[in-house]
């Protein structure tokens, strides 16, 4: 098995070869470019419902497409998305085994949360226009809906954390859930 080494600075991704020590800038891996793009952000918010650690969310996905480089080099799965979700998952697990938590099941994530992060549940461009309205949002609306929405945390928590009253929080949430239902609406 080969090394590699995926480096992402900026959303720009670097694909070494540990053997050669060459890099590329993603271009030499077919469809790799297209398959990151796509499915990197929606993996990383997919990876947090499990571990709500997004930085070690998007750790785990940096290895998750490293190891889906080698093994689609020499067999490529039938459907990429589902087989990076998979890994995703099965790799949360892992850490969160090895940390000596408790396996987080799927009835311990808001219900909202486990029916948008299922592989089946939507076409890829369903979730790329819904990340890019979430995207569209303004910053503390959507550090509200996330943190609400798909982390499942009380009004009152993100409220203290953000040093607003709980119905700011209500407020803003309702404004943001609105503003996504108008430019999601013809889904």
């Amino acid at each position: 098995m080969c090394n590699i080494l995926l480096v992402i600075i900026n959303g720009q991704y670097i694909v070494v070869d540990g053997e050669s020590g060459h890099g590329t800038g993603g271009g030499d891996d077919v469809g790799f470019e297209e398959v990151f793009r796509r499915h990197y952000k929606a993996l990383c918010l997919f990876a947090n419902t499990f571990l709500n650690d997004m930085n070690r969310a998007e750790d785990i996905v940096q290895e998750v497409f490293i190891k889906w480089i080698e093994v689609s080099r020499a067999n490529p799965p039938a459907s990429q998305r589902a087989y990076l979700y998979k890994m995703t998952r099965n790799a949360c697990i892992d850490t969160r085994r090895r940390s000596a938590v408790t396996t987080v099941y799927t009835d311990s994530m808001p219900d909202n949360a486990v029916y948008f992060f299922q592989p089946e549940s939507e076409s890829t461009g369903v979730m790329d226009r819904l990340l890019e309205a979430v995207d569209s949002l303004p910053e503390k609306a959507k550090y509200i809906f996330i943190s609400i929405s798909v982390n499942g945390r009380k009004y009152q928590e993100v409220a203290d954390e953000m040093n607003i009253s709980k119905n700011t929080v209500k407020t803003q949430l309702a404004r943001s859930l609105k503003l996504l239902r108008q430019r999601l609406e013809d889904l």
